[in-house]
């Protein structure tokens, strides 16, 4: 799938057939600082579900949310997964998607964490900062 750039005219490549809708999957997903990475988890994973119980992530709360982002380990490529962050284009680093404050539909860039995949099949695992 391509997404252009309304700024620069980039040509965004994502390896996936068109944007996923994280309602349909059950999911929830989060934009790094820069914009560039995506974390993906399930409504089901457990650790998320002991911080914020069995809630649909639409209906956290701001307190709920910052619980959330804090408990995450830093981005691989350094800043944080939070909820206002949009996806940017990888050209000019302006918005290409809107964040999980405003969209329900998500872009996977290359190098994501995707947890709601089998662990073998990714290679990532779904961790909280101060867990194993």
């Amino acid at each position: 799938m391509v997404v252009k750039c309304n700024s620069c005219g980039y040509e965004n490549e994502f390896a996936q057939p068109y944007p996923y809708h994280a309602g349909f999957g059950s999911q929830g997903f989060l934009y790094n600082d820069a914009g560039n990475l995506t974390l993906v988890w399930s409504l089901y994973d457990g650790d998320y579900a002991d911080l914020v119980g069995m809630k649909d992530v639409t209906r956290l709360t701001p307190d709920e949310r910052l619980a959330f982002e804090s408990a995450l380990l830093p981005a691989p490529s350094g800043g944080r997964f939070r909820f206002d962050n949009p996806a940017r284009c990888k050209q000019c680093g302006l918005e290409i998607s809107g964040s999980m404050s405003d969209t329900i539909y998500y872009l996977v860039f290359d190098g994501s964490i995707v947890t709601d995949a089998a662990p073998d099949a990714m290679g990532f695992k779904f961790t909280l900062a101060g867990t194993a």
